[in-house]
């Protein structure tokens, strides 16, 4: 399955910058229809292929243009389900596995495409459908550079813990994917259409969100993969019965993601990483404890509960706050370059997780001899969530953007009070006071404030 599996990380990563791009150049709607279609149609023939060759021709084609560009509420959104539905996916899966078949798997997430390119004619507005980007050229040299570099580089992270991290096979595709990652931020500091304009590094927002969600993403791959071994190695679960086990970590992540929506106008979003980034920690050590003689409800239980409590507000602020400087249109190519640290985060914790478990079991451990090595391997995902706490310490900016605040009546009394009493005095209006007057009118004009069926208009 492993040539399966890299078709799919590599297609992924590399195509997610190109479809971020090409939604801004050519209008996100449109994108989003025919990507969420030609994933549906490759993953029909997935669910006829016969052999390993076919499937990973069919899982790196479905891959390709499978890719949508969301804005800022939806990004909030899409921060919390997108979570969900990494666990909820691991479900459905050892279910379909384990009942009806594996290829009803792909014929599931086929129907489920087609439902969405429809909705897609439906609910995204025909305005979604149209670029305002003047300059469509494309930056074909960055495309092939960026390509081929990214497919190297996640082909090493993707085959270096079984192939070897020093092996001719994978060292020589990681230094030409080095070389060509750097020709390509060459490239694209020179052209005037990159199709990754380099100023998008100059926010912080996005810088800490994408080392974040690295972060992120290797400690819950890490730990969905070794918490499913340890179900099913140590406490001796069915295949059937180990996926039902995470049914409380979808649910709870939906949860979660629900309140954080309530409080994110009134509480940063630094704060609430801190606190997520605690819980996800104590998730790990919680895990570490389990033994062959633990029940669910005494180690693993409380151990998902604090990782949902924990991975959620993160991956929501990260979703939020990587698209936060961006402008209209640069918010495909932002949000693909988040994702592309996303789904790097993927092999960088199931390779340390591995090498670290590895270095504790010999090969022919099973069952309770196989306890070190899982040991080892949560406490290396809480030390990834560790990392993701100084990175966010460190990083992550200390104010929200404006946006985020919750504008009402009263808010907008107090700006506009502070400048005509500053008029009235004959002092000089500060810069910041109209600048804020500037943005609550632009916020007024897009947001009811307020009494339903109002709106807060500021003139002149």
């Amino acid at each position: 399955m492993t040539p399966v599996t890299s078709a799919y990380a590599l297609a992924y990563g590399t195509f997610l910058l190109i479809g971020g791009r090409f939604g801004d150049l050519f209008g996100h709607r449109r994108i989003y229809i025919f990507g969420v279609t030609w994933f549906s149609i490759w993953a029909v023939v997935n669910g006829f292929a016969h052999n390993a060759v076919v499937m990973s021709i069919g899982r790196a084609l479905e891959w390709v243009l499978g890719l949508q560009c969301l804005r800022t509420f939806a990004l909030a959104v899409f921060g919390g389900t997108g979570a969900a539905g990494s666990v909820i996916g691991v479900l459905l899966g050892g279910i379909l596995g384990s009942t009806i078949g594996w290829r009803w798997i792909f014929y599931f997430t086929a129907i489920l495409g087609f439902v969405m390119a429809l909705l897609g004619f439906v609910v995204i507005p025909s305005e979604k459908g149209v670029s305002k980007v003047e300059d469509r050229r494309i930056d074909f040299l960055g495309v092939s550079t960026f390509t081929v570099g990214i497919v190297c580089v996640i082909f090493y992270l993707s085959e270096g813990p079984a192939s070897g991290w020093a092996v001719a096979k994978t060292l020589a595709p990681f230094i030409v994917g080095m070389i060509l990652l750097v020709a390509f931020v060459f490239i694209d500091y020179k052209i005037d259409y990159p199709i990754m304009p380099l100023y998008i590094w100059k926010s912080r927002r996005l810088v800490a969100s994408s080392l974040a969600i690295i972060c992120v993403s290797a400690a819950t791959n890490a730990m969905v993969y070794f918490s499913s071994l340890l179900f099913q190695n140590v406490l001796k679960y069915s295949p059937l019965n180990t996926p039902l086990t995470y049914i409380v970590h979808g649910v709870g992540v939906v949860a979660v993601n629900i309140v954080v929506n309530k409080i994110l106008s009134r509480v940063r979003t630094k704060v609430i990483m801190l606190f997520g980034w605690l819980l996800f920690i104590a998730s790990g050590v919680v895990f570490a404890q389990a033994t062959e003689k633990s029940t669910y409800w005494s180690i693993p239980f409380p151990a998902l509960i604090l990782n949902f409590a924990g991975m959620a507000p993160v991956w929501l602020c990260c979703q939020i706050n990587s698209v936060a400087d961006a402008d209209d249109e640069n918010q495909g190519i932002v949000g693909a370059v988040y994702n592309v640290a996303q789904q790097i985060g993927t092999p960088i914790g199931i390779a340390i997780a591995n090498i670290i478990a590895n270095g504790k079991n010999s090969p022919a451990a099973t069952g309770a001899e196989l306890l070190p090595g899982y040991r080892a391997a949560f406490y290396s995902y809480a030390v990834m969530a560790g990392v993701g706490l100084a990175v966010t310490i460190i990083f992550a900016a200390n104010s929200d953007p404006f946006w985020r605040e919750e504008i009402t009546h009263e808010k907008v009394g107090q700006v506009v009070g502070d400048v005509k009493k500053s008029i009235r005095s004959g002092s000089q209006t500060s810069l910041a006071s109209l600048e804020n007057v500037s943005q609550f009118g632009e916020k007024a004009e897009m947001d009811d404030v307020g009494r339903p069926g109002e709106k807060t208009e500021l003139r002149g």
